[in-house]
């Protein structure tokens, strides 16, 4: 099978690629405030395979593939689905039968090793559109949300970002984020109730993937010289953080009454609320949600729409995010360049997506875990 790059983590990507990324989602953002995207995949087809819900995920994709000049073709699986994943064909035969007919493929499956199990018979570009333990361009779009709005005079390593919420293998931007920000020199803090962190009594997951994540916060801490602490203490946490970032108290699948009645008792009653009065206590401070957020539950309303926001911007740079990550790892296979690619911005852009894959090639650049 002829050597192609995948998306499934940011993990697998150096920081100077991951920098290189995002300076390209970056420009591409302002060509669509300028109506001047390239349609870099002109004649490419891009397959979504989902078997979950998904709003900024599936719209993301759908528009950003469209807008570079591609056909985004969505497509269900599991029990119900239209695929035959796991259903009269294996996993790994839908991926090569899926992969002979379209350019690129991005997938949201609950299930890992399935996941894996498919890219691992994939021959085109595929976009890991979040798994139960991992939501990369989730992570990317923050990456990039947090380089826009670096407090003035700082720099990345500089930075310090509280996660306020469940910290488990489920809380993927949490665990996400404690694995690129130390990478990059920074301090994350992660606050939970005794119970919900990575390998506690609450955090229902196989062995296999806490340890993965654990030893990839380790691995962030020596290579970056970042640093990543824990407490039970929300005051404690946001004291000097730069931003403040929280996730779902309740997941889908986890929302009964009895549910509802739990998460009220161990996390909002215990000052786990993102709110006006925590914020309080770091001035200056941006927070930032993935969303789907249930307001007045994870965060009030202050500190969704105060000014120190990033909620709406987080949301919007899905879009910008996986225009970018398509273009990248899509853009090389188009041989042929369209009209659009000719005029001047299309000429940059593509130069440089040449020149990021010249540099980086089709191989993972970060060392594996």
């Amino acid at each position: 099978m002829k050597p192609v790059k995948h998306f499934m983590d940011c993990w697998d990507y150096s920081t100077e690629e991951l920098l290189a990324l995002a300076d390209l989602i970056r420009r591409l953002k302002k060509d669509a405030y300028e109506g001047t995207v390239p349609k870099l995949l002109q004649g490419q087809s891009i397959a979504m395979i989902f078997n979950g819900n998904s709003t900024r995920t599936r719209i993301s994709f759908e528009v950003a593939a469209q807008q570079l000049g591609a056909h985004a073709l969505f497509l269900t699986g599991g029990p119900e689905g239209e695929l035959h994943l796991g259903k009269r064909e294996t996993i790994g035969d839908t991926a090569r039968v899926v992969s002979s007919m379209v350019d690129g493929i991005a997938m949201r499956w609950r299930n890992t090793k399935e996941m894996e199990e498919f890219v691992a018979q994939c021959s085109v570009p595929f976009f890991n559109g979040m798994d139960h333990t991992r939501h990369p361009t989730q992570t990317l779009c923050d990456f990039v949300t947090i380089l826009e709005h670096l407090p003035e005079g700082k720099e990345l390593k500089d930075i310090r970002l509280a996660f306020v919420g469940a910290t488990g293998v489920r809380e993927t931007s949490a665990n996400d984020l404690a694995k690129l920000l130390p990478r990059f020199g920074a301090t994350v803090v992660l606050c939970s109730p005794e119970g919900h962190t990575l390998g506690g009594e609450k955090d229902n997951n196989p062995e296999w993937m806490i340890q993965r994540n654990l030893i990839c916060r380790e691995q962030a801490v020596k290579e970056g010289g970042g640093r990543i602490l824990t407490t039970h203490d929300p005051v404690e946490a946001v004291q000097g953080a730069d931003f403040v970032y929280t996730g779902c108290f309740c997941y889908e699948g986890t929302e009964s009454k009895s549910d509802f009645e739990y998460f009220q008792e161990v996390f909002l009653d215990k000052g786990f609320q993102v709110n006006k009065e925590l914020l309080a206590h770091c001035p200056g401070a941006k927070t930032m949600h993935y969303l789907p957020a249930l307001r007045g539950k994870e965060m009030d309303d202050y500190a969704m729409d105060f000014e120190g926001s990033l909620l709406w911007q987080q949301a919007e740079n899905r879009l910008h995010t996986q225009r970018g990550l398509m273009a990248y790892l899509m853009g090389p296979r188009s041989s042929q360049p369209s009209q659009a690619e000719l005029t001047e911005e299309g000429a940059i852009v593509r130069e440089k997506i040449d020149y990021m894959n010249k540099k980086f090639g089709t191989q993972l650049t970060h060392a594996t875990r």
